[in-house]
């Protein structure tokens, strides 16, 4: 299971101005905003994924940040079998019924997205703030 990709949506064209010239000028500091971002997916995922032994609960990682161009992409994942049938749901075994999908990355994605604008927004003003001449 692989994680998501976040833009600036919701910012206007002079915050997306200004964070785009932060990350040239002050690219640790907008790298740091991303991971910590992708923290706070892993963190939401992992409230909401089910525990039975606690196995697919601690498996998910943050991975490396990687720029492309100007974007950056960072992805929380885990690598145990059976996390997409979780997810998504499956059927039992010996096709009696169907177990529904606990939804633990798509909710999480929502749950993050949904607080990200003004997230970015008070980030903007605090980076502004902790940086005036």
């Amino acid at each position: 299971m692989s994680g998501t990709e976040y833009r600036f949506d919701g910012l206007d064209a002079w915050e997306r101005r200004l964070a785009q010239l932060i990350e040239r000028q002050y690219p640790a500091e907008f790298r740091e905003l991303v991971i910590q971002i992708a923290r706070e997916l892993q963190t939401k995922v992992k409230e909401k994924t089910p525990v039975k032994t606690g196995r697919l609960q601690d498996s998910w990682i943050v991975g490396d940040i990687v720029k492309r161009g100007d974007c950056y992409y960072i992805e929380v994942y885990t690598n145990v079998e059976y996390a997409a049938m979780v997810e998504y749901g499956h059927r039992r075994q010996g096709g009696r019924g169907f177990v529904p999908g606990r939804h633990m990355m798509e909710l999480s994605l929502i749950e993050v997205q949904s607080r990200l604008t003004p997230f970015l927004r008070q980030w903007l003003h605090d980076f502004i703030n902790s940086h005036e001449a």
